[in-house]
């Protein structure tokens, strides 16, 4: 151990220090470092900072010299994206449309491509993107997303040795203000879904399937007979069916699930699979839903029948929002749907408002009933 006493004058008094020297062959490097520190009080203390000094040694990350701007720094990134796109031999990648969307958002930051990396904090990048919102170029759920790019960006420099430290370690997401999720109510869904069928639109049995299991498009599109459990009316979700990119053998979770199916589906999910020629349950040929337009197609005929425009996702929230309205336990609502975290779950029931029903019934005011309509308008002339 490289720990050393030595005297030194004080105050005409001998004074008893330590010094430290550790080395150690830094793993990411493969070099021989050391470190040193003199004029330590103690030897517990010295003892200690020679742990300290070790380990610095041994773990320490050297800055990437090759890299010193934002541009740089974004080449890299970029290049190690482009390794984690999904394919047949990297199943378990990231989607070639995820990817090029990571991609797409930091068009916007064209400008910092000189920029040295020392000048992007935390600080810098929130005026920035206050500057893109000002300016009409980008809304505030864009900027939002674009910093969260950037805190991926600097953790993946301070993971493969670009840099020591990540400036935006705790650096805060921007608000985004809460909007009430737009969702039908049951008289519209029932409404939607009857016209839907007595139209004979080619859309009817996906809305239905997407109003009464609340699944994602590419979940939907990647349901197979052979994951419909008839006897305990139960649907298992273990793969997708995404647009211009084909099967993925996996959920977007990456965990597979089970869905309950609601008992007046069951008839018509058995009426189909007796038409069924294909092992999928959606069969359908419509062109627009094998190019993933089906939120368009879903806006049209709400606009179509005239109630409330919502997306082909909006029917998932429908589906969550109505079953929490209908009494089920919001545990069972976020089994069943996938959320990851029961919090997501219940933005639905706040949003829904359920939990303020009836509660301020017990205000004890007694309002003066005068059997009559009071003309406001009238009164105030």
């Amino acid at each position: 151990m490289g720990i050393y006493s030595y005297f030194k004058q004080e105050n005409g008094k001998k004074k008893k220090l330590y010094l430290v020297t550790a080395e150690a062959i830094n793993k990411y490097t493969g070099r021989r470092q050391q470190g040193k520190k003199r004029g330590i009080p103690s030897l517990p203390k010295a003892e200690k900072i020679y742990k300290e000094l070790w380990n610095q040694c041994r773990n320490q990350k050297p800055d990437d010299l090759s890299v010193k701007n934002w541009r740089s720094l974004l080449e890299k990134y970029h290049s190690e994206l482009k390794l984690k796109v999904r394919s047949e031999q990297n199943p378990t990648g990231l989607s070639p449309k995820v990817v090029l969307t990571k991609i797409g958002r930091l068009k916007h930051l064209k400008h910092w491509e000189d920029l040295h990396l020392d000048l992007i904090t935390p600080n810098f990048a929130h005026n920035e993107l206050d500057a893109l919102e000002s300016n009409g170029i980008a809304s505030r759920s864009l900027t939002r997303h674009i910093l969260k790019e950037i805190k991926c960006i600097f953790t993946y420099a301070v993971d493969s040795g670009v840099l020591k430290y990540n400036p935006f370690f705790n650096c805060k997401n921007r608000k985004l203000p809460k909007k009430k999720k737009l969702a039908f109510t049951h008289s519209e869904a029932n409404y939607f879904l009857k016209e839907a069928f007595q139209r004979g639109h080619e859309f009817y049995f996906i809305w239905l399937l997407a109003l009464t299991l609340g699944l994602r498009r590419s979940e939907l599109a990647g349901l197979k007979w052979m994951d419909v459990d008839f006897k305990n009316r139960l649907v298992h979700i273990q793969r997708q069916l995404i647009p211009h990119e084909g099967l993925v053998e996996k959920t977007k979770s990456s965990v597979d699930r089970v869905v309950a199916i609601p008992s007046y589906l069951v008839p018509i999910l058995k009426e189909y699979k007796l038409k069924a020629k294909t092992d999928f349950i959606i069969e359908t040929d419509c062109s627009r839903w094998k190019r993933g337009e089906q939120a368009a197609v879903t806006r049209e005929f709400c606009q179509e029948i005239g109630i409330k425009e919502v997306t082909f996702h909006q029917l998932r929230a429908t589906h969550i929002t109505l079953a929490l309205i209908d009494g089920v336990p919001t545990g069972i609502v976020k089994a069943n749907v996938g959320h990851g975290k029961l919090s997501t779950t219940d933005e639905y029931f706040r949003s829904s408002g359920i939990e303020m029903q009836g509660q301020t019934d017990k205000l004890n005011l007694i309002v003066p009933q005068s059997g009559s309509v009071i003309d406001l308008a009238r009164n105030r002339q």
